[in-house]
């Protein structure tokens, strides 16, 4: 296809998906609402099972749109060489970028709550407030169906318009996008270092609010969840981390990205996530109760802010920067 059909063609694409998405953003937001009303309301308890899986299959129809999209995008996103007019290869943008990462989130939250049920229902409230929060803000501030992508998207219309050019500035900004496809959106790290952060978000999601059960009930038995629960997201984060230096190293060569907010954020976030762990060994001395609630409080409260710091933090991170970078902002 030739530039401007390209172009056609992913605009057809977009609104097909927003005619799609748009009542089911709807459905979603107005879902989060009742999910968190049937967590709060004591009357609707008997309700509660019910209403997290209802709200998980939502979500998940939302993800099989989502991923629909990405497919179709996949098929149409080609990097064509201006100098022999053949495609090197095809952009794979993955589910867990830009506007969909709260989403993501949303998600796990939501399964790991189901999984989580049958163990302990008295956490289900909780569990059930964090998903409504969280699919809220997922389709009233991501907006993924309606605005999705806004980065690739602004880089690859930008790519296609330089194609319609020709000359240097098409040579250029195919150099740029093929950069970007090679190191980013196809790198195999794409496809493992977020998702096994988003595990971790999870199950450090699920931890803090038995955390919260804790403080406010002193049961034993709420600790043990929290605990459990965070060991299962400390696997997969110091993972992920750790897969993230080559990536950054490959892909972030020249930038001082070790100086980026989120990237320090996030050494804080493990290295707390370590001291609360590690201080969990020594609970029954005595005074390490309360140390152990606020590190596993301020933990959290910091995994938070990791999380914000890629939309308002500037750095090789950053989100804004993503923006720009594709000719958006």
């Amino acid at each position: 296809m030739t530039p401007q059909q390209t172009y056609d063609a992913i605009q057809s694409l977009l609104a097909t998906t927003a005619g799609i998405g748009r009542p089911l953003q709807a459905v979603i937001a107005v879902s989060a609402a009742l999910l968190a009303a049937c967590a709060l309301v004591p009357a609707a308890a008997a309700w509660r099972g019910r209403a997290l899986g209802t709200m998980t299959a939502l979500l998940l129809v939302g993800e099989g749109v989502l991923a629909w999209l990405h497919w179709r995008l996949w098929q149409l996103a080609a990097v064509v060489d201006p100098s022999t007019g053949q495609p090197v290869t095809h952009v794979a943008v993955s589910l867990w970028v830009e506007s969909e990462k709260l989403y993501v989130w949303a998600l796990i939250v939501a399964l790991m709550g189901i999984a989580m049920r049958r163990h302990r229902e008295e956490l289900l409230s909780g569990v059930m407030l964090a998903v409504a929060g969280l699919s809220a803000g997922a389709v009233l501030i991501g907006a993924p169906f309606t605005q999705p992508l806004p980065g690739f998207l602004g880089q690859y219309y930008s790519y296609l318009q330089a194609m319609l050019m020709g000359g240097a500035v098409a040579q250029q900004s195919f150099e740029g996008m093929a950069a970007t496809a090679t190191y980013y959106y196809n790198a195999w790290f794409m496809w493992v270092h977020p998702p096994l952060l988003f595990i971790a978000y999870g199950a450090f999601t699920i931890s803090f609010v038995a955390t919260l059960q804790m403080i406010v009930k002193r049961r034993s038995a709420y600790e043990e969840t929290a605990y459990r629960w965070a060991r299962i997201g400390y696997l997969p984060i110091t993972v992920g981390m750790l897969l993230g230096l080559p990536w950054a190293l490959m892909s972030w060569q020249g930038e001082a990205w070790w100086w980026s907010g989120k990237v320090n954020m996030s050494i804080m976030m493990w290295m707390l996530y370590t001291a609360y762990l590690h201080a969990r060994l020594y609970l029954r001395r005595q005074g390490m109760w309360k140390t152990v609630a606020v590190l596993a409080v301020l933990s959290f409260l910091i995994l938070v802010l990791t999380y914000a710091a890629t939309y308002v933090v500037p750095g090789a991170h950053s989100y804004a920067m993503a923006l720009v970078r594709g000719g958006v902002a």
